[in-house]
């Protein structure tokens, strides 16, 4: 058997893939291993993206029900704004209406007051009159008798007219 020097290079070619595919399937079976290797860490990925997947899933349906929530409180908003102004438009009319029944009440009661005070003046000055009139008819009737006393029934004639 003669060997040539390529078939020593082939064997010994042969003997280094032969080596290099040994440490290649190590390497290969570490990487699988599902506790320190890439299986655990593709593992441990693929959890991690089903768990944010269930968590997105999970805040898309939040977020939409808040989206839904905060809408139906922005319409109550919008309504109840809508109520406060129609409220304050009535309460500005109320408030005008009450100023201007206060004002024609107090010019009202002016005139009223004027028309009494004219009245009482009047009624005063009418007593007034009454009043001068028993003082010269007490003078008179008190000259005429010359120090006599006036008779009781000229004094009940007096008061009832003065009454």
């Amino acid at each position: 058997m003669n060997f040539e020097p390529t078939d020593i290079v082939i064997v010994l070619v042969s003997l280094a893939a032969c080596a290099y595919c040994f440490v290649l399937n190590r390497r290969l079976k570490a990487l699988q291993n599902t506790k320190d290797g890439l299986g655990a860490t593709i593992m441990a990925m693929s959890k991690s993206i089903s768990a944010m997947s269930s968590s997105t899933q999970e805040t898309r349906s939040h977020v939409g029900e808040m989206a839904t929530r905060l809408q139906r409180q922005l319409d109550e908003a919008n309504q109840m704004c809508k109520r406060l102004e129609t409220l304050k438009a009535e309460l500005e009319t109320t408030q005008q209406n009450a100023v201007d029944q206060v004002t024609a009440t107090q010019t009202e009661l002016g005139i009223m007051m004027r028309i009494i005070l004219d009245q009482s003046k009047t009624r005063v000055m009418d007593m007034t009159n009454m009043m001068q009139q028993l003082r010269d008819l007490a003078e008179a009737g008190g000259a005429g008798a010359q120090g006599q006393p006036p008779v009781p029934e000229q004094r009940k004639a007096v008061s009832q007219r003065s009454g």
